[in-house]
């Protein structure tokens, strides 16, 4: 029978589902591989999003996978206990973005909402001290994403759902100088 010898291999190389004695390096190194590329699967399969435009649920769903393959690899949780958690964690992560995708309110609730900073130039300090953004904070954000510094010359900027703050410019009018050259020459007309 194939089976017992598989056990015993991979008991060799993983030191069993949940280990009872120490595992080696080796061992430990296994256990990594599996718990990357399950990592990997589950985010990938589950969705990108997780990593890239972190909201608060994707910021618990990124600590609790971490957590949950760290036990499989240094083996105080099964491996295959890791996997089991891990695909449910991604699942349940999925499940609650697809309804906060289909219900506003609820996806206000699991995610948060974007709050208005700035209105034509004019900066919205409640908002900025409920979002604990300073004055220092809000400059630099609008230099960063707006390039410019002053507020006046910012139509917008919203702390977005993920936590950045976007930054919508005004757009100026051009500055129209008339130069006549010469008595009977057409007038120059420069727009800055």
């Amino acid at each position: 029978m194939l089976w017992p010898h598989v056990d015993k291999v991979l008991s060799e190389i993983f030191g069993g589902d949940t280990p009872i004695q120490p595992l080696g390096l080796g061992q430990i190194a296994a256990r990594a591989i599996v718990a990357y590329l399950v990592g990997l699967l589950v985010v990938r399969v589950g969705k990108s999003r997780m990593i890239t435009h972190a909201t608060p649920m994707d910021m618990i769903i990124g600590f609790l996978l971490g957590s949950t393959l760290s036990r499989g690899i240094t083996g105080t949780g099964s491996i295959s206990g890791t996997v089991d958690a891990a695909v449910v964690l991604v699942a349940l992560h999925w499940l609650f973005s697809r309804l906060a995708f289909s219900h506003h309110a609820l996806g206000n609730l699991i995610k948060g909402y974007s709050k208005a900073l700035i209105r034509d130039g004019k900066v919205d300090w409640r908002a900025a001290r409920s979002s604990h953004i300073s004055e220092h904070d809000l400059v630099e954000q609008v230099r960063l994403h707006g390039n410019v510094e002053d507020f006046s010359r910012v139509r917008a900027a919203y702390k977005e759902r993920s936590g950045d703050i976007s930054v919508v410019r005004c757009e100026r009018e051009p500055k129209v100088v008339e130069i006549a050259v010469e008595a009977g020459v057409k007038t120059l007309r420069i727009e800055l």
